[in-house]
């Protein structure tokens, strides 16, 4: 199979409400359609996870962006235009993503996704993604494919070839908090 192929078959399974297991900038991620509360929830339910937990929407695009946040403080902008390294940033304002798929608060965690895999994912899905870490809510984050529980993979609808993964940190990303006034708080080092 070729790289379009995967591509287009992923974004069938996410077009269908279904959680594919897809490489990031980053690690491994569980992933869903964001706009999808009913692929949302079959992640949550999939993950164990507390519903009052938010997870972390991947867009690939400043269009992306101003669909999903309200109002983007100039100081989040220059982070993502100089970042070399991936960031997440949590921000007030999301619109457009599931309700469950933000915090209670209606803040959003997002991360811009440059290059690779994924970006081509959500340039051909068109819209953004949920990425969430592939393991069970309290268990160790897998870095590795080889490293995430059979139990989950066997739940997923779909699980790119790790021949397609490309470079990735190897790490999660830092977490950045900016209020609407561009104050930045580090969530996550």
């Amino acid at each position: 199979m070729n790289k379009k192929e995967v591509i287009d078959q992923a974004v069938e399974h996410l077009k269908n409400g279904s959680i594919i297991l897809c490489p990031t900038d980053t690690i491994w991620g569980l992933s869903c359609d964001a706009t999808n509360k009913v692929a949302v929830q079959k992640l949550l339910d999939l993950k164990k996870r507390d519903p009052n937990k938010s997870f972390i929407i991947l867009l690939n695009s400043d269009a992306m962006i101003n669909n999903c946040i309200k109002d983007m403080p100039s100081v989040a902008w220059d982070i993502i235009d100089l970042s070399n390294e991936p960031i997440s940033l949590i921000m007030d304002g999301a619109l457009f993503v599931a309700e469950n798929a933000i915090h209670k608060d209606g803040s959003i965690a997002f991360r811009m996704i440059k290059s690779g895999f994924c970006f081509d994912l959500l340039t051909k899905f068109r819209k953004p993604i949920i990425s969430t870490s592939p393991n069970f809510s309290g268990e160790k984050t897998p870095l590795r494919l080889n490293d995430i529980n059979a139990e989950i993979k066997a739940k997923v609808a779909y699980q790119i070839p790790e021949e397609f993964a490309g470079e990735m940190s190897g790490k999660p990303s830092k977490i950045l908090k900016i209020k609407p006034n561009g104050e930045v708080t580090i969530i996550r080092k």
